[in-house]
């Protein structure tokens, strides 16, 4: 039985963007980058399982923002890497056994880490674009 041969071209292509099956979208806002003032419709409503035709409704006494304490309603998964399993069980228990921190766990290491907003700016996203094609590309070849 011979190995398959992966075309990393074609799987860069991919994971960029640059699909050869699937047409390239176009963008949501027009090229000068600024939202236009109203929109009375959600962007991805199928996401969220909801009509494309439902409008949004928002109370102007509200906030908009996600709330930077309240957690999402139910856990969301993800797979991660089986060193990243053990960093995590090790970060649980040194919060534990260092600091005396009992009732620490993996969701709240994750939740501490991720939530700094200097991760999240369109340079620190670009500084991820290798890693993150890294990753995908060896998925495919597990």
């Amino acid at each position: 039985m011979s190995k398959k041969v992966l075309n990393i071209d074609a799987i860069t292509n991919e994971l960029e963007g640059a699909s050869s099956f699937f047409p390239t979208r176009q963008p949501m806002y027009p090229t000068t980058g600024e939202k236009p003032k109203e929109q009375n419709q959600q962007v991805f409503p199928q996401a969220l399982g909801q009509p494309i035709d439902q409008p949004v409704s928002q109370s102007t006494n509200r906030s908009t923002s996600p709330s930077p304490t309240k957690l999402v309603d139910r856990p969301k998964a993800f797979y991660i890497t089986e060193r990243l399993d053990k960093q995590l069980d090790q970060a649980v228990r040194y919060f534990q056994e260092k600091h005396g921190i009992k009732k620490v766990d993996r969701s709240t290491i994750v939740n501490a880490i991720l939530d700094n907003e200097a991760n999240w700016t369109e340079e620190s996203l670009n500084l991820l674009v290798s890693r993150v094609i890294s990753q995908l590309t060896s998925r495919l070849m597990s």
